[in-house]
């Protein structure tokens, strides 16, 4: 077995050379992702496995006397689907052509291979095609009578006119979609028409996909004497003891781009379209399934002459190589015209060989062939070759056939180049040149000694504990990676609804690896539009000297921001602030643990901070949270609104523009300076409700602040708070003295407090242009300039926090703690369903600054907060192949057997205990989720009685349509698949069952199953129609 892909499983490709000089870059396409389902493989991984390895993936059974060869290239579990992933109801996949489900997953799982973010790229257009199937006429069969099983439907869910159309709803997708069909030809003829497409600036990004598969399999073919099939069950492309083709399955999909876009992006390129050409044989052959040797040659000398490029360029052909004695003689005939020149070998092989003819996919396989081997740099065997016939090989020249692997160097200082083939039965022939991919820059970025934050999204919960395991995995087998690997994920990959994140550290501050077992996740459902944030800025109590010093070494915005500030505060403070964030940093996370209990604690003879000015405290906490605050901002986190306790006002005035930065820091200078004035305090922490404590404030003691519904702060004399604290202490309450020796926010502070008032006077304020959660007065300031005599509150007044919280919650869920503060428990109380995210370590965790804020935006992530996740790195990373997203497959098909003459009568469905043979027989990935048993519509009567009538028959009807087990009374019509033809059926009901025509539009006013109830009775009551009688136990009405 050969190495796994590079980007997911292997090393990097090896450097390639410099394109030539006569490959215009300005008509070049990239190659920017792939997938591929086709017989005995569900990944790229595992095809580059099956043909590094030379084998052959067609599964066989014994055969018995007749014609009937038992021998076919079927695709693993072809009738499993995740209907989820694309917002499908069950009940419309079971109708689906199983070919426009594989189709569906396998744009999907190329687009995630390309990076694209659909959202971020409107412009994707789909050229698609599938194969003929007769899956419409057996489930239409099966379900006939079911509800929504109607000829419209069938016909929607099953014919090719809607493959491309499908996939660009499904997806999102807004550009051209176009079905494509021209029989074994399709898929190339899909990747001519996008990368036409492409260069006519038509799109920015073209998916050429197909699917061709039969369901059931056939499992094998009729093979008459004289006919295309081969008797032996072999496919021996070019190869003296060729006798036929044997059929097969497939389905796949590539995303395009130009070249230079790809190039600008820093796309992962897997392979370059230097150019395509199509033509027709016309009428000039033996007969309309004829095939015409000029007609090929020259469509290969019209592709090559639209790169710029000579035979002698091409190393490889991936030719059509169907394995039949006159395609194959026909097929080497043009080529042998086309390279008769070449001073060089030019090596030709066939992915029939090993996979069988696929039909439409036929030239989508042999595509994605020649890009691994562009990839990988080696050339692999053609399955069953082992010589020539005679007269091919006396007219071959250069032609060389691969009967065994070879590396595949670069040639002559040039690229390594490759020509694909299709050829479709009625003349519509197809080729393409590939050229390997440009070298790409250095891995550059923070490199792999910063912290990483990895993002995961899936549209389920399992899928994405699997999708985590998946990128530790690969981050395990490339550290160095790590940091494209971050930027990968957050700049380019799709959104889903269920979301993760992992901040990765090095371990032992080693460059070579991550240790995968510290990956730090948390999981959450982003809601459906983004919510908005609110700043929390906190008080004096938390901080501590050397507060934000590491997140200044490691971020320039932050370190930009903090500057700025500082040199503000240092000319307050004769430098004793930029003294202060020049203190050390944290140990490293390894030494002793995340968390200093001592220090938590300050217990046991821990080590208390030192007494230092309170002017620079204040400054000092000042400056961090303007700074983490403008660096949010920056970020793209907006705050709507601001929540400041005590100190953190000031900072909260400042961002609202109420006050500027200079007069701001200027008064809290002043205010500090006041408050030492004062004579000294203490403070003291209740773990109580404010109400139940109150009663015990005396002369010199006062409830300073009241925090949350289980916390409040008396302050006042020292010798009155130590007596205060013994008393609440005999009465069973818990209390912890607070770190400072003043007395704020009491009347102790009058005096001062006036002067700052007095001071305020001739500092110029405006209204807050963000709204702010007053905590001097318990409501909102929305365009009100707070006056000087508000300030003079502020500092002498309670801090009434949770009232201001409690304006805010009302409002908001998402809030993020600005500050090294202790708000979020108090958040927590006041609201449990509240996300309180903090973005600064406390002073007893030893963790990396910069971990603490990518584990916010991680946390903000999941609750659907997005940043604008360019401006976290300083230089651009570049987008890196990772693995692919796990599916939730289950298998959906009818329980009934298919008709007796479903497939050609010699050409029956082997039985299930039939033995098997070759790489296809039960190969596949095991995907988690998966339901081998045969997925139907649930029973009418199963399930719980409704509660009235209307609601009774909303409830049937939404199980019936949509394929459900149960509903439930907020269950979405829409969000669970319906469509506006499953609505039809849903209204005819409801008319049938109350005798009047319900207008849509009251229907859907409300489309969740709850909603829809009260609306339809309100307005049958309004109408004056009476309910109808409630349905029988056993009775189910249809529409």
């Amino acid at each position: 077995m050969s190495a796994p892909l590079p980007g997911h499983h292997a090393p990097a490709p090896a450097p390639a050379a410099a394109p030539a000089a006569a490959a215009d870059d300005e008509y070049a396409v990239a190659v920017v992702g792939m997938a591929v389902r086709l017989p005995g493989c569900e990944s790229l991984d595992h095809y580059w496995e099956i043909l590094a390895a030379g084998e052959d993936a067609v599964t066989r059974r014994t055969q018995q006397p007749g014609t009937f060869v038992p021998a076919y290239g079927s695709v693993p579990r072809p009738a499993h689907f995740d209907p989820a992933r694309f917002g499908i109801a069950p009940s419309e996949a079971l109708l689906l052509d199983p070919q426009h489900r594989l189709l569906l997953e396998a744009a999907d799982e190329a687009l995630e291979a390309a990076n694209v973010d659909r959202v971020r790229t409107p412009a994707i257009s789909v050229y698609a095609g599938v194969g003929h199937n007769d899956y419409e006429r057996w489930v239409g069969t099966a379900l006939a009578g079911q509800p929504g099983v109607d000829a419209q439907a069938l016909e929607v869910t099953n014919r090719g006119d809607y493959a491309a159309t499908r996939v660009a709803y499904r997806l999102g997708l807004h550009g051209a979609a176009i079905t494509v069909q021209s029989a074994c030809s399709t898929a190339l003829t899909a990747v001519h028409l996008a990368v036409q497409d492409l260069l006519a600036h038509g799109s920015d990004l073209a998916v050429a996909g197909v699917a061709a598969v039969r369901v059931p399999a056939p499992g094998g073919y009729d093979a008459p004497l004289g006919g295309i099939g081969s008797p032996d069950g072999v496919c021996r492309p070019f190869d003296q003891a060729a006798g036929g083709s044997v059929p097969g399955d497939g389905a796949g999909a590539v995303v395009l781009k130009r070249l230079g876009d790809a190039v600008r992006d820093g796309d992962d390129i897997w392979a370059v379209v230097r150019g395509t050409a199509m033509n027709n044989d016309g009428s000039g052959k033996s007969g309309f399934a004829g095939v015409d040797a000029a007609a090929q040659a020259e469509v290969i000398r019209a592709a090559l002459h639209v790169a710029g490029l000579r035979p002698q360029d091409i190393d490889y052909v991936e030719a059509h190589g169907s394995g039949t004695r006159i395609g194959d003689a026909t097929e080497w005939s043009a080529l042998a015209e086309v390279f008769a020149d070449v001073d060089h070998p030019v090596r030709v092989g066939a992915a029939k060989g090993g996979l069988g003819h696929l039909r439409e996919a036929a030239g989508l396989a042999g595509l994605v062939k020649a890009v691994l081997s562009l990839r990988h740099g080696r050339l692999v065997a053609t399955p069953h070759f082992d010589r020539l016939p005679t007269d091919l090989a006396r007219t071959g020249g250069p032609l060389h056939p691969l009967g065994e692997a070879l590396d595949w160097p670069p040639a002559d200082g040039r690229p390594r180049r490759a020509g694909v083939s299709a050829f479709g039965l009625g003349g519509t022939n197809c080729h393409v040149v590939l050229e390997e991919a440009p070298p790409r820059p250095r891995e550059h970025g923070q490199g792999t000694d910063a912290a990483q934050l990895l993002l995961v999204s899936s549209h389920h919960p399992d899928a994405l504990s699997t999708d985590l395991d998946a990128l530790r995995d690969h981050l395990d087998l490339h550290p160095a990676r790590a940091a494209d690997t971050a930027w990968t994920t957050q700049t380019a990959r799709h959104r889903h609804p269920h979301r993760g994140y992992a901040v990765v550290t090095p371990e032992g501050g080693t460059r070579a690896a991550f240790d995968a077992d510290r990956l730090r996740v948390q999981h959450g459902r982003a809601p459906s539009a983004p919510p908005e944030v609110v700043f929390v800025l906190p008080g004096i109590g938390s901080h501590y000297p050397g507060m934000g010093a590491g997140l200044a070494a490691t971020d320039p915005v932050f370190a930009s921001h903090l500057r700025a500030a500082v040199e503000i505060a240092d000319g307050l403070t004769d430098g004793a602030v930029g003294r202060s964030f020049a203190a050390p940093g944290p140990r490293p996370a390894g030494d002793g643990g995340r968390v200093d209990l001592r220090a938590l604690l300050r217990r046991d003879g821990a080590a208390r901070p030192p007494r230092r000015a309170l002017r620079e405290v204040h400054l000092s906490l000042f400056c961090l949270e303007h700074a983490m605050a403008r660096t949010l901002i920056d970020l793209g986190i907006r705050p709507a609104a601001l929540l400041g306790h005590s100190l953190g006002e000031w900072v909260a005035a400042v961002l609202a523009g109420v006050i500027g930065l200079d007069d701001a820091m200027a008064a809290v200078a002043r205010r500090a300076d006041l408050v030492v004035t004062a004579g000294e305090g203490a403070m003291l922490g209740v773990l109580a409700p404010a109400e139940d404590v109150e009663k015990y404030a005396g002369d010199d003691t006062w409830l300073a602040a009241d925090n949350g519904p289980g916390h409040c702060v008396f302050s006042g004399r020292p010798d009155a708070v130590t007596a205060l604290a013994g008393r609440l202490r005999d009465d069973g309450f818990t209390v912890l003295p607070v770190d400072t020796a003043h007395p704020f926010h009491t009347p102790q502070l009058t005096r001062a407090a006036d002067l700052l008032g007095e001071d305020m006077r001739d500092v110029p304020l405006g209204p807050a242009r963000i709204p702010i959660a007053s905590s001097v007065l318990g409501r909102w300031l929305d365009g009100e300039t707070p006056t000087p005599s508000y300030w003079r509150d502020h500092m002498v007044g309670r801090v009434r926090f949770k009232a201001a919280a409690g304006l805010v919650l009302a409002r908001h869920r998402v809030l993020i703690e600005v500050g090294p503060g202790t708000a979020r428990p108090w958040i927590g109380q006041s609201d449990p369903d509240a996300v309180c995210v903090r973005t600064v370590r406390q002073s007893y965790e030893h963790v990396p600054d910069r971990q603490v804020l990518l584990e916010a935006l991680g946390e903000l992530w999941t609750h659907g907060v997005e940043a604008e996740w360019e401006r976290l790195h300083p230089v651009p990373g570049r987008r890196t192949t990772l693995p692919p997203r796990n599916l939730i497959r289950r298998r959906y098909l009818p329980d009934a057997p298919p008709p007796a003459d479903q497939f050609a009568p010699s050409a029956p469905v082997p039985a299930a205990g039939a033995p098997a043979t070759g790489a296809g027989a039960g190969a596949g990935v095991g995907v988690g989720g998966e339901q081998t048993g045969p997925q139907h519509r649930p029973d009418p009567a199963a399930g719980p009685q409704p509660p009235s009538t209307v609601g009774g028959y909303l409830a049937e009807r939404f199980r019936l349509l949509l394929g459900l087990r149960e509903v439930h009374p907020d269950d979405h019509f829409f969000h669970l698949g319906g469509d506006s033809l499953m609505g039809v059926h849903l209204i005819a009901g409801l008319k049938e069952l109350t005798g009047t025509a319900v207008p849509p539009s009251i229907v859907f006013a409300s489309a969740t199953l709850g909603g829809m109830t009260r609306e339809v009775e309100a307005w049958l009551a309004a109408a004056g129609q009476q309910q109808p009688e409630p349905l029988d136990d056993n009775e189910s009405r249809r529409p």
